[in-house]
């Protein structure tokens, strides 16, 4: 892979993880116009993931920070057999984890069944984009939510999470489709963009340790270290703006914009399996 086709890929990436058209619908449609795949597209899809998770940190870093001390005032608690405090902090890890639960069953699951050539079927991509449109389409229709970490039940957590879940096949926008879920059991839309990306962040972080693992097992990847760090930068920054774009256009009803794209984008999909393009 060429550096320039490392920036593009990393642009694509960066843009489709938060934007909701799918990331990795995107880049199943990318390698199969250029007709790579294989390992060497596996490691540096996990790099370019990783890239983004950057992105998450770094636009809602005084979160995350406040959840890792959290984190460790859990265990603290655990071991010292304290009371639970029941605080907005530690409502909103609760939150967390129990929307992270199923992403990584599901995961799992796709791995033990070997069901990995799931995620690189274009067919796959199309009928998800076409999803993703229908849901963009229904976001601008809900009214505004009244759920924040202070009262949203533990229920709609896992229900979100659920979506979440589901969204591991690709051309299904995982920020797309969990921010859908979390408008529809109620969250305000500003708490459903924080609780979407927030969520994001040990199912990226623990995916990427996973296929790290076995791409190292099988001898690291091949691409060129210079195209691996451009396409990284590439995602990271594309990742922030995409943030920064999603937080401003939530205030809007504009959603159906992302509708019209991943329409048009599951009919190419479906042309381009059919070898039509």
């Amino acid at each position: 892979m060429t550096v320039i086709e490392a920036v593009i890929s990393g642009i694509v990436q960066g843009l489709t993880e938060f934007l909701p058209v799918s990331s990795s619908g995107h880049l199943v449609i990318f390698y199969t116009l250029t007709g790579r795949g294989g390992d060497a597209n596996l490691a540096f899809s996990v790099l370019l993931h990783l890239a983004t998770l950057l992105s998450v940190v770094i636009m809602f870093f005084g979160d995350v920070r406040m959840l890792a001390q959290e984190l460790i005032a859990v265990f603290a608690d655990i071991i010292k057999r304290r009371k639970h405090r029941k605080t907005p902090q530690r409502r909103l890890l609760l939150l967390l984890l129990a929307a992270t639960a199923p992403a990584v069953l599901a995961g799992l699951g796709i791995k033990a069944l070997g069901f990995d050539d799931i995620l690189e079927n274009i067919f796959v991509v199309a009928v998800m984009l076409a999803v993703t449109s229908v849901l963009m389409f229904c976001v601008d229709r809900f009214k505004r939510g009244r759920h924040t970490a202070k009262n949203a039940p533990a229920k709609s957590a896992l229900a979100v999470g659920l979506v979440q879940a589901a969204a591991i096949l690709p051309g299904l926008s995982r920020s797309g489709s969990t921010i859908f879920a979390g408008l529809l059991v109620g969250f305000r839309k500003d708490f459903a963009v924080r609780f979407a990306f927030l969520m994001s962040i040990p199912v990226i972080l623990g995916a990427g340790l996973v296929e790290a693992a076995g791409i190292v097992n099988s001898g690291g990847p091949v691409i060129a270290p210079a195209s691996m760090a451009a396409g990284f930068l590439a995602a990271m920054v594309c990742g922030v703006f995409a943030i920064k774009f999603i937080k401003a256009l939530i205030k809007s009803n504009k959603f159906y914009i992302f509708g019209i794209y991943c329409l048009l984008a599951s009919a190419f999909a479906f042309l381009l399996g059919f070898g039509v393009v």
